[in-house]
């Protein structure tokens, strides 16, 4: 009779740290597609042991690696677990064997105690680990310098002990980059151009096709073991496309995330060279995770590789302040970023780019959806006394001319092709800016100025605009005007144009700022298609966002030609808040508003010279 055989068993407490491991096994499962395996590796998942717990990066250092054998910590966002990675198996048995099952007590940061649970892995996140499918428009080119030419620019640099960053060490050549404002001060060069150990270099990038500027402005970082650099888009204006970055000394993983929320991890190795144009310039965000170590992967499975001294080489050409005004900057979260004039001579640049250069290449398209006056302009334009004179100034293609015979009334435009259509209509008509009217003072009695000043890109311009309106106006002459509105929704009630915009894609606003706003889209044939009694601005309305978040945006018009190709406009509008649009009239001398109104997306006044 054969002995019974010996079974060892598993105490109360045993039973319950093998259960809890299950238990976050298959939620580590299901959650990252990562199987636990009972083969013992050099990396280990902490289960309860992250971010999303309250447990810091220290925490789980200082409680498992009492030996030093510990390599890195890895964290991860909103995530309740962490990885930890050994320099052999064995020193990950030792780990697993002591600390699977300890608790952590509860601190400042938390409330209650957490138990870790320790569980051998062959596979970490994906984002973790290099990719090889990179952002749009990235470019690693591997092998870019010798070793020689990565001896000989580490021997150029002379390091000094005030070219230090809280976290690590920096020189600049040709400008300053300033991480203060993440910009250069282009009118103060500095004395050391670019080294000449690097023009060999710089041609061969050149001739890789990639880059198109030669670059004015090299930032060199040290990188000792553990430092990162937080992600960060190189600010987009002030920067040509084709940003470089070559990397000596070191691999690094560096991240990039995009504002949708995908993230790519890149490995750069050693004397590569990073090249970042286009979406992966503009648009993805790029960072270094502090830490000591990368996970690789290679034919054998996962691997440790550890992070030595890096020194990376930072190439830009920087763009002039003066050259930035009106530049579209493509591929942002916001689509476009446009800097903001801060003189006349730059308002005048901007408008002329983003409105009047516009107006003429969309005039006939433009004027095939403005067809019906709306109601309340109508309205103030027949209540006119026989024999008024009136100015209809900015009248596009002169919709609101000829409504009352009674009347003499002349239109102008800044937009020739515009003037033009009106004068096919027999309007009198001249081409005329609304900050230089060519009128005699003080000789009408109306005036009306519908979607004009908006297009004005300064405080100072529009509240100009307005004082010339007001000095053709005689005595006791009214003045209407009509602005964009940016409350699109008001009382609980959208606007006409939402409501019959029944809107399948998203567009996003064309903000001047950094703010992204998701937006509706309309081509100019479907809003024109959709235009009723009160969509006299029906294109300029219907593409907006349901909610405008900035004040100063970029509104596109689309225009397909016989083949079907789209080309996009973009048109420069300050949005107006309530409010403002009385407040700037009651500011100007002689100025007294009769009436104020909100008129399916936009705010209106009727103001009477004193």
């Amino acid at each position: 009779m054969a002995a019974p055989s010996a079974t060892t068993k598993m105490s109360k407490v045993d039973k319950k740290l093998k259960k809890k491991q299950m238990k976050f096994r298959d939620m580590l499962e299901k959650n990252e597609g990562i199987q636990i395996t009972e083969t013992p590796t050099k990396i280990i998942c902490v289960h309860n042991g992250g971010l999303d717990n309250s447990v810091s990066r220290e925490e789980i250092s200082t409680a498992l690696d009492k030996n030093g054998s510990l390599i890195d910590v890895i964290m991860l966002p909103k995530k309740p677990y962490s990885f930890v990675c050994f320099k052999t198996t064995e020193d990950a048995t030792k780990c697993c064997e002591e600390f699977n099952g300890l608790e952590m007590p509860p601190n400042g940061k938390r409330k209650h105690s957490v138990i870790l649970y320790l569980s051998y892995v062959n596979k970490v996140p994906s984002n973790i680990l290099p990719c090889k499918n990179l952002p749009p428009g990235l470019i690693v080119l591997e092998n870019f310098v010798s070793e020689a030419e990565e001896n000989q620019l580490i021997s150029s640099l002379h390091w000094q002990n005030d070219n230090q960053m809280k976290h690590r060490e920096v020189l600049h050549y040709g400008y300053e980059f300033r991480y203060d404002i993440n910009d250069v001060d282009a009118d103060d060069p500095l004395p050391q151009s670019i080294p000449e150990e690097c023009n060999a270099i710089l041609q061969k990038a050149l001739q890789t096709g990639y880059v198109k500027h030669l670059p004015d402005q090299l930032t060199v970082n040290k990188y000792v073991q553990g430092q990162g650099i937080p992600p960060h888009v190189d600010t987009p204006p002030a920067f040509e496309d084709g940003i470089m970055s070559l990397s000596l000394l070191s691999q690094i993983v560096m991240e990039f995330s995009h504002p949708g929320g995908q993230q790519i991890s890149v490995l750069l190795p050693r004397r590569s060279l990073l090249i970042m144009t286009g979406e992966s310039r503009y648009l993805w965000s790029h960072g270094i995770t502090p830490r000591k170590s990368d996970i690789i992967t290679t034919a054998e499975g996962l691997d440790l590789v550890m992070r030595e001294t890096r020194v990376s080489f930072t190439f830009r050409k920087i763009i002039h302040p003066k050259d930035r005004i009106g530049r579209i900057v493509p591929f942002q979260t916001s689509d476009l970023s446009i800097m903001l004039p801060k003189c006349d001579t730059d308002a005048e640049k901007l408008e002329n780019s983003h409105v009047q250069q516009v107006y003429e290449e969309i005039a006939d398209h433009f004027s095939g959806t403005r067809h019906t006056p709306w109601p309340k302009i109508s309205q103030f334009i027949k209540d006119m006394p026989v024999g008024s004179l009136m100015a209809d100034i900015g009248c596009g293609n002169g919709k609101y001319l000829g409504l009352n015979q009674s009347v003499y009334e002349v239109g102008s435009d800044r937009s020739v092709n515009l003037s033009e259509i009106c004068h096919g209509r027999s309007h009198e008509v001249y081409v005329g800016d609304v900050l230089h009217i060519p009128l005699r003072s003080s000789s009408f009695d109306f005036c009306i100025c519908i979607a004009v000043i908006h297009h004005m890109s300064t405080q100072e311009r529009r509240e100009a605009a307005i004082i010339e309106l007001l000095r053709i106006l005689q005595s006791g002459g009214k003045l209407l005007i009509y602005v964009w509105a940016m409350e699109q929704e008001r009382h609980k009630i959208k606007s006409k144009y939402l409501k019959e915009s029944k809107l399948h894609n998203t567009y996003k606003d064309q903000s001047l700022c950094s703010n992204v706003n998701y937006s509706d889209k309309l081509t100019s044939e479907e809003s024109a298609s959709k235009e009723n009694a009160y969509q006299g601005d029906s294109q300029v309305m219907t593409i907006r966002a349901k909610m405008i978040q900035t004040q100063d945006v970029l509104v596109p018009w689309e225009r397909k030609d016989q083949d079907n190709n789209t080309t996009s406009f973009h048109r420069y509008y300050h949005v107006f808040k309530e409010g403002e649009l009385e407040e700037k009239c009651g500011r100007i001398s002689g100025c007294h508003v009769l009436e104020k109104y909100y008129d399916q997306g936009n705010w209106a006044v009727i103001v009477q010279k004193q």
